[in-house]
């Protein structure tokens, strides 16, 4: 996994030292149906791994994927959707997941 990120946390890009690891994150943890393979891995900093998503089933992985890793914070997903609000964004994000949901 370290080889696949560059030694970074996947969501931010902070670099990892020897002083500051990362930590291995379960996208869909072992007790909803995950397991250890690298696919449902992600290495992220402590901060980023503190707010991870909770992903209770495969069906909300699109939520980590397409929202969670694209956006490093509120700033850069307002930017993107050009809101300058979060309820505003959480709609526009809803909006985007619809779209998703009804290609599947």
């Amino acid at each position: 996994m370290i080889k696949r990120t560059g030694n970074r946390c996947e969501r931010c890009g902070v670099d990892f030292d020897d002083d500051f690891k990362g930590e291995f994150y379960h996208i869909l943890p072992v007790v909803f149906g995950g397991n250890n393979n690298i696919d449902n891995c992600s290495l992220l900093c402590k901060n980023c791994h503190r707010i991870a998503p909770n992903i209770r089933n495969k069906d909300e992985m699109i939520i980590y994927n397409d929202y969670f890793l694209r956006f490093a914070s509120f700033k850069e997903a307002a930017h993107y959707y050009n809101v300058d609000n979060r309820y505003d964004l959480s709609i526009k994000a809803a909006f985007d997941f619809s779209k998703i949901y009804k290609k599947k």
